[in-house]
């Protein structure tokens, strides 16, 4: 375990990067889901099926073969564009591959809990919102979205903690985050236990600070429900 202090910085760096991954994965899930969310409760019937569709598919994929298809679908890609334009070559970012393989494969969780929480929200309230003579537009940005976000709250925290989790995959395709530095240092001092531990330790105190923010916002939505009640 001592041998494992000296590279405490090192493995402290990547756990910058997995908390980078996560929150660009989890803004991009929520907007691909909010997204989803309004084209499968809209009127059009090819769009509610397509991304229903989306739904299904991504859903049904396992986290770790999505990440290892993004990323060599994406290189692949970049390859033949850079072929095509003359260029010597180009790379994915092992970042930019797993931030995008959150996105869309979470987008699909996160639809769900945006369908769910925008069902939640009283008829009598949108209504009251068209009495009163607020255009569509106007009832969807001042009524329904902010409602649908206080009712989403406490599944969207949970979504963000598997992502954070989640996250760790990254390591598979070489991006330098907590867990693939910590099997680095495991490597180096021949203490595995010690440099897990000390991932280990990262995503609890992550989680914990996750976890109350998401108890705040939690209270925060209680509030907004009850003033909405009265």
């Amino acid at each position: 375990m001592l041998a494992t202090l000296p590279f405490l910085g090192y493995i402290l760096e990547g756990l910058t990067i997995t908390i980078g991954a996560t929150l660009v994965g989890f803004a991009g899930a929520m907007l691909i889901g909010a997204t989803l969310a309004t084209l499968i409760s809209g009127s059009n019937a090819f769009l509610n099926t397509a991304a229903t569709g989306y739904v299904t598919v991504f859903r049904a994929l396992p986290e770790l073969l999505f990440v290892f298809i993004v990323y060599y679908g994406l290189d692949i890609a970049m390859r033949a564009f850079a072929a095509r334009i003359g260029l010597s070559s180009l790379e994915i970012s092992p970042f930019v591959a797993v931030a995008i393989a959150l996105a869309v494969q979470f987008g699909a969780y996160c639809a769900e809990i945006f369908g769910d929480a925008r069902r939640a929200i009283p008829v009598g309230l949108i209504e009251a919102g068209e009495a009163i003579g607020l255009s569509d537009s106007r009832v969807r940005t001042r009524i329904v979205l902010p409602l649908m976000f206080i009712n989403a709250t406490p599944a969207l925290g949970n979504i963000f903690l598997v992502v954070l989790k989640v996250s760790a995959l990254a390591s598979v395709i070489g991006l330098e985050e907590v867990t693939r530095r910590a099997k680095v240092v495991a490597g180096a001092t021949k203490e595995p236990f010690g440099a897990f531990a000390v991932a280990a330790a990262c995503f609890l105190v992550v989680t914990a600070i996750a976890t109350a923010l998401q108890h705040y916002l939690e209270r925060r939505a209680n509030f907004g429900r009850s003033a909405v009640k009265s």
